[in-house]
């Protein structure tokens, strides 16, 4: 198969940081690489104007991750960015139109020594997919096979993960189901090649009778109550890990049982991460807006309550959240990056958030103004650094941006 060569990247720039919350540190340089489909630096992802969800993990087990993008309206719905030498080459992997709804999740489903991957459908569909990694078949314009994880009930399934949630030894996917407001956990089958969906239970759910004031503004499409994010984390220690969205985490009691516990019943719309940010005691929960303005808020556990800590004021559909010790110092920091939804937040930032483990953070824009929906930070390039790869939803789309690390 003969590899494209793309072109070589073009802007090699460092970044100057914002000491916030006291934290007394020399100002710290963070080198980066930027490149953009805008340049042609990499290709252009689906033709569509609405790319929901994207994703990255090691395709072809080379050892270098890829990513795969995921788009709403035309075909191909779902490509993935295999990465070569001189940059990426982009491969089909579902090549009809889904409804697909932005989260996504991965892992070796049928056991077969190579990483699967799942999406769900938005509000105009009622189900959820795995394909099959045709692991070393690939070929670029040859899809993967698509298997049925749901097709019941109610529609919009925004955001998956997968973990073992019940301790039981065996990993289970958690998924959201807006429109049936609930929450599930799915039994991965045992033959799940030739199963017709799989075993969902629902362990929570919530009403839209009624719900707490919320903090911060959203657009009309929220709905009343309503629940999305997901993060994992072990938060009261009893070496069982729990779940964490919709301003709650969950605790595994008994067989498909899980307590719901609250961290904030004003912040179930938003995006959610957990993490040692502060040493000692329990993982801190961090949450954010995903679409709405609010604020970034740091939740320390203290004698039974979640005192909060508002990091920055305001954050313009915040849809993008890490925690990860992203400068190795051992110690945790928060990756966000904002949204332009509807062309609009024109300085949408993308942020790390330095911590010094004891609550306070140094804060390092990395750029202003180009869009982030459902972006990711990982090592794209395989030298042990933490990359961004930025997606838009439906600014300038189809659009993809990536920023290299290239700090020594």
């Amino acid at each position: 198969m003969k590899r494209k060569n793309l072109i070589v990247p073009v802007c090699l720039f460092s970044l100057l940081s914002i000491p916030v919350d006291g934290l007394a540190k020399e100002t710290t340089r963070i080198k980066w690489r930027h490149l953009s489909t805008v340049n042609g630096d990499l290709p252009v992802p689906n033709a569509g104007k609405q790319q929901t969800a994207s994703i990255v993990f090691d395709v072809d087990q080379d050892g270098v991750n890829d990513f795969m993008i995921a788009e709403r309206t035309e075909a191909p719905s779902v490509v993935w960015y295999r990465r070569i030498s001189d940059g990426w080459e982009k491969y089909v992997v579902e090549d009809k139109p889904l409804h697909i709804e932005a989260g996504s999740a991965c892992h070796d489903i049928d056991g077969d020594g190579d990483i699967d991957v799942v999406f769900g459908g938005d509000y105009q569909s009622n189900e959820m997919w795995w394909w099959e990694n045709p692991y070393p078949d690939f070929k670029p314009d040859q899809p993967w096979k698509r298997h049925l994880i749901k097709s019941f009930g109610a529609k919009k399934h925004h955001d998956q993960m997968f973990g073992d949630f019940d301790g039981d030894g065996q990993i289970e996917l958690v998924f959201w189901n807006q429109g049936g407001r609930k929450l599930y956990l799915a039994e991965i089958p045992e033959e799940p090649h030739s199963a017709n969906g799989w075993t969902c239970t629902e362990i929570y759910a919530w009403s839209n009778d009624s719900e707490m004031e919320q903090r911060g503004t959203y657009p009309g499409f929220k709905g009343v109550n309503e629940h999305e994010g997901l993060a994992q984390a072990d938060i009261d220690g009893d070496g069982k890990i729990d779940i964490v969205g919709g301003g709650l985490w969950f605790k595994h009691v008994a067989g498909t049982q899980f307590l719901p516990n609250m961290v904030d019943a004003g912040y179930t719309f938003s995006r959610s991460g957990a993490g040692q940010l502060i040493e000692g005691g329990r993982p801190e929960i961090v949450l954010v807006v995903g679409d709405g303005v609010a604020p970034l808020i740091l939740y320390e556990w203290q004698k039974g309550t979640w005192i909060s800590k508002i990091l920055l004021d305001e954050v313009d559909c915040g849809h993008s959240l890490a925690i990860l010790d992203f400068n190795q110092d051992g110690k945790l920091d928060i990756w966000l990056a904002e949204m332009r939804l509807g062309g609009g937040n024109p300085d949408a930032k993308n942020l790390i958030l330095l911590g010094d483990g004891k609550g306070n953070f140094e804060t390092v824009e990395i750029s202003s103004g180009i869009a982030n929906h459902e972006s990711k930070i990982a090592d794209l390039d395989g030298d042990g650094d933490y990359d961004i790869l930025g997606k838009p939803y439906g600014w300038e789309t189809p659009r993809l941006d990536i920023w290299i690390n290239e700090s020594e």
